[in-house]
C-alpha cells in the first residue's frame, strides 16, 4: 500500500489516507460512525503492518482504540476483549489480526467489522467475520468485505469460492475439472495482472445474466432519487433499514438478493451498481461522490 516502514508515510496531516481507496473508504466510514451513531467497529487484517496504518488513522483523528495481535500476551488478551465489551467504557474500534485472534474471541461489544483484506483460506475469513455475530448480540450487525478492483484481491477471493467447491459459480474458461484447486502456471501469472479495464472481475466471471448496462443506470437514477431525498436517518434505526424500505421495493426483481442466500451464493447476492442503493445509510455515506471506488459500473454486493 505505502513504501517504507510504518509512521514514515505521514507528517499527521492525513494526506496519506487519499493514497489509497480502501483506506480512504474506511477512514469515511470510521468518520460516519464516530459522528452519527454508538457504534462500535471491529478492523480485520492478516498483516500487522496494516493494523499500523488503522493505529495511525486513530490517532490521527482521536478515536479510542485497542488492538490485539500476535505479540498481545495471552494474558492481556480478555482484558482487551472485556474492555471492548463493557459499554461504560469509551471505546470505538478494535484493530484485530486474523492469525492472533481470528477465532475464540467475543467481540459483541462491536457490531461492524471490516475484512481489510482476503485470506486464501475461507475459513479464516468466516471464523474472523464471526467475532462480532455471536451470542448475546443486541444490534444489527454490518460485515464489510473490501476488495480492490482488478488486482490479486479478487483473484484470492475467487479462490476462496473454488476452494468451498463453487467452480459452478465462477465459470472460468478451460478448468480442468482433474487439476481442482491446483494452480497452473498461467493462473500464477494472471494473479498479478492488474485488469484495469473491468468494474469488477469476479461478477464478470459470474457470468450474471441479471444485470445489464440498461438496469445499471436504472439502478443509478433510483439511487439517486433516494439520496437526494434528504433522507435523515433515526436514531433508533441506525441502519436506516426502515426509510429505505421503498427504495428497495422499487429495485428491479433481477437485482434484489433471491430468498436468503449463503455467503459464497453470490449469484443470488443483491447487486448494487452503485452505493446509492445499498441499504446502509452509513456505508452510502462512506462511499460518497468524493471516494472513487471505480468506474460508473461498479459493482456492490450484499
Amino acid at each position: 500500500m505505502f513504501s517504507g516502514r510504518s509512521g514514515s508515510w505521514t507528517g499527521g496531516d492525513g494526506i496519506w489516507v487519499e493514497l489509497s481507496g480502501k483506506m480512504h473508504v474506511l477512514a469515511r466510514l470510521l468518520a460516519q460512525l464516530r459522528q452519527r451513531t454508538d457504534d462500535r467497529i471491529v478492523l480485520v487484517s492478516n498483516y500487522t503492518q496494516t493494523l499500523d496504518l488503522f493505529a495511525q488513522l486513530c490517532r490521527e483523528r482521536r478515536y479510542p482504540f485497542l488492538r490485539l495481535d500476535g505479540t498481545t500476551s495471552i494474558s492481556k488478551r480478555q482484558k482487551l476483549v472485556n474492555r471492548f465489551n463493557d459499554p461504560s467504557k469509551d471505546e470505538f474500534a478494535f484493530l484485530l489480526s486474523s492469525k492472533a485472534g481470528g477465532c475464540g474471541l467475543n467481540l459483541i461489544g462491536g457490531n461492524r467489522l471490516v475484512l481489510f483484506d482476503p485470506d486464501w483460506n475461507p475459513a479464516n475469513d468466516k471464523q474472523a467475520a464471526a467475532r462480532v455475530w455471536r451470542d448475546g448480540q443486541k444490534k444489527r450487525v454490518y460485515i464489510y468485505r473490501f476488495l480492490s478492483t482488478g488486482t490479486i484481491e479478487e483473484k484470492v477471493y475467487q479462490r476462496q469460492m473454488s476452494k468451498e467447491g463453487l467452480q459452478k459459480v465462477i465459470q472460468q474458461e478451460h478448468v480442468d475439472s482433474e487439476k481442482g484447486n491446483l494452480l497452473s502456471t498461467e493462473d500464477l501469472r494472471d494473479l498479478f495482472t492488474f485488469h484495469d479495464s473491468v468494474s469488477s472481475e469476479i461478477h464478470e466471471k459470474m457470468c450474471c445474466s441479471r444485470c445489464t448496462g440498461d438496469e445499471i443506470m436504472s439502478n443509478s437514477r433510483m439511487g439517486s432519487n433516494y439520496a437526494d431525498g434528504g433522507f435523515q436517518p433515526d436514531e433508533e434505526d441506525i441502519g436506516g433499514f426502515a426509510a429505505i424500505a421503498g427504495c428497495l421495493n422499487n429495485l428491479k426483481n433481477h437485482e434484489k438478493q433471491v430468498g436468503n442466500p449463503k455467503e459464497e451464493d453470490l449469484a443470488n447476492w443483491g447487486h448494487h451498481h452503485f452505493p446509492s442503493s445499498v441499504p446502509d445509510c452509513i456505508f452510502q455515506a462512506s462511499a460518497g461522490d468524493e471516494v472513487k471506488l471505480g468506474n460508473p459500473g461498479s459493482k456492490f454486493q450484499s
